[in-house]
């Protein structure tokens, strides 16, 4: 029973630190990006390790101390949205856009191939 318990505590903790060197990648990524947006006099990755390497490792600590209820919220949000936001219907803009463009493209086809303003039949184009 030590032994089981010993096995799932070093899983816990193991997946703990799994969730948050992770949270810690996501977080670092978005804030250098950030900060080379707004800072473009300066490199932003030294940016980073001066003001927001502290606050983003204390944030990826309370993920991955949070693990139980973060990775399961965070794997149905991502699920949820794949779901809703999977293929909506088109709308009427969209359709008519789409029209639009294939008969554009229909159009050029048939002046590449030199038949705009001929008729077709089963054996090709009539003059």
């Amino acid at each position: 029973m030590l032994v089981g318990l010993l096995l799932l505590l070093t899983v816990c903790v193991s997946v703990a630190l799994l969730a948050a060197r992770v949270a810690y990648g996501i977080e670092r990524a978005r804030a250098i990006e950030l900060e080379r947006d707004w800072h473009t006099d300066e490199d932003p990755v030294e940016r980073f390790r001066r003001q927001c390497q502290s606050a983003t490792a204390s944030t990826a600590f309370l993920y991955g101390a949070a693990w139980p209820v973060v990775v399961p919220a965070y794997l149905f949000y991502r699920c949820a949205a794949l779901v809703i936001t999977g293929r909506p219907p088109p709308t009427p803009y969209e359709r008519a856009g789409r029209a639009e463009r294939l008969d554009a493209r229909i159009r050029e086809l048939e002046e590449s191939l030199g038949l705009r303003g001929h008729v077709l039949d089963e054996n090709g184009p009539r003059p």
